[in-house]
């Protein structure tokens, strides 16, 4: 697949400072696409097409639920769900015959007609469940997290100023490391992809030490027995530490503290 390379996003999010500068780039993204699907994009038909198709998964939604255009959600959410009333009715048309049928039999014969029944819901709640999982919010996120971590890889590898920067940085969260690797290897070439193997585990382990360490020292403020001084630091170091495991989040986001970053401006509670 050929990624276009979007260099600018990518060196913002590096100088933040972050725990990981994929998490502010996803962050940017998710805000940009639900900022679109509430702004003029709600009267452009294939737009709505393609939200009556789609959708948003609940999380997207309560995100779309912030915005105070309640006026465009209640349009797109009107189109999608009766699109989606449509889609529902024709997957469910077998269940409710084979339904309709082992109600209506004995007990013996409905030892037959339960297994298909069985099937039938079966395909339902795989149905419902794929239905629950698709968003056209979350895509975009896909797509441009891929190009921002091919541009990352690409900085890596042609550009002197970056490299050195990225070796005194705080490396990625866990939840982003996969995606980083996985394109690694699809994109550079052994020689590359050895040495940069190499530089990124030993920068993951330096700064997850360091996080286990300041989280260490933030339980240890709590103990009043302590008499030897602590080591590491302490302030934010939960923040820093659920983002090292699990990415951003609202509960632990800078601006959820009313401390806005240069990348955390934005839709409310995105």
């Amino acid at each position: 697949m050929k990624y276009e390379i979007d260099t600018i996003p990518v060196w913002d999010a590096l100088r933040a400072g972050s725990e990981c500068p994929l998490c502010l780039l996803e962050k940017r993204s998710r805000q940009a696409a639900l900022r679109y699907y509430l702004g003029p994009s709600v009267m452009v038909p294939e737009v709505r097409v393609s939200v009556n198709e789609t959708g948003f998964r609940p999380e997207t939604l309560r995100l779309l639920a912030r915005d105070p255009n309640k006026l465009g959600l209640a349009l797109i959410s009107h189109t999608r769900l009766k699109a989606f009333r449509a889609k529902l009715a024709a997957k469910t048309r077998a269940l409710r015959q084979e339904a309709g049928k082992a109600s209506a039999v004995n007990a013996l014969q409905g030892l037959v007609a339960g297994r298909s029944l069985h099937d039938r819901v079966a395909e339902t709640v795989a149905f419902l469940r794929h239905e629950e999982t698709r968003c056209l919010v979350e895509e975009k996120v896909r797509q441009d997290l891929a190009r921002y971590t091919f541009t990352l890889l690409h900085l890596w590898q042609k550009d002197a100023e970056f490299r050195p920067a990225w070796s005194t940085a705080s490396g990625t969260c866990l939840r982003h490391a996969p995606d980083l690797l996985e394109m690694a290897a699809q994109t550079l070439d052994a020689r590359a992809l050895g040495a940069f193997v190499t530089e990124y585990l030993k920068l993951m382990e330096k700064n997850l030490a360091r996080v286990e360490e300041d989280v260490l020292a933030f339980t240890q403020t709590f103990d009043s027995t302590q008499s030897r001084p602590v080591v590491g630091n302490p302030q934010g170091a939960l923040d820093r530490c659920l983002q090292k495991i699990a990415g951003l989040f609202p509960e632990y986001e800078d601006e959820s503290r009313g401390r806005k970053g240069p990348l955390m401006g934005g839709v409310s509670g995105a």
